[in-house]
């Protein structure tokens, strides 16, 4: 099978094609962001048409795998360090099943999706710890209350260099 060839400009990578869209979703659990105006109706802001612009995760796992080839300015992503966990927990949680999002609307660096996001909530809001620092309580605490505020668990990813694998901690609130 051919790639898909996407467009790379400004450092974001965008899918201009329709079933193009439709292919990565379906196929690949890519969900991304349409951030075009919609034709018909370019002044609101609610729904929004294609490009659909790809997390540089996304596109960096799809031409990882050959599914897509990238056109017009370089991507380099990874870049650094912090770049290279996000990559490594994003296809972490991709080959466990989920549809990966972006979870900066709840403070997070990712949200869980267990089916598409067009028919599922979120179920997770997951947090990246980097570093050796440990975490402490009264940092726990907004994180819980977050995830308890809009109904969804909050995941705790910490790379372990001793396992080479991704450390995870569900926590959610509950009543006493």
């Amino acid at each position: 099978m051919q790639p898909h060839r996407l467009q790379c400009a400004g450092g974001q990578v965008m899918v201009l094609d329709a079933e193009v869209v439709l292919s990565l979703r379906k196929e690949h659990r890519v969900v991304g962001s349409l951030e075009g105006s919609h034709p018909t109706n370019p002044l609101q802001n609610r729904y929004f048409a294609l490009p659909l612009v790809l997390l540089p995760e996304e596109a960096a796992m799809l031409a990882e795998a050959g599914i897509v080839e990238l056109e017009g300015d370089a991507f380099v992503w990874p870049e650094f360090e912090h770049d290279r966990l996000r990559f490594a927990l994003y296809k972490d949680l991709h080959q466990r099943g989920y549809f990966v999002d972006r979870g900066i609307k709840y403070g997070g660096d990712y949200l869980l999706y267990p089916g598409d996001p067009l028919r599922h909530h979120s179920s997770h809001i997951v947090t990246l710890l980097e570093g050796k620092c440990p975490i402490k309580p009264r940092e726990l605490v907004p994180l819980g209350r977050v995830g308890t505020a809009v109904k969804k668990a909050r995941l705790l990813s910490s790379w372990n260099s001793d396992t080479g694998q991704f450390t995870h901690i569900t926590m959610s609130w509950s009543a006493m």
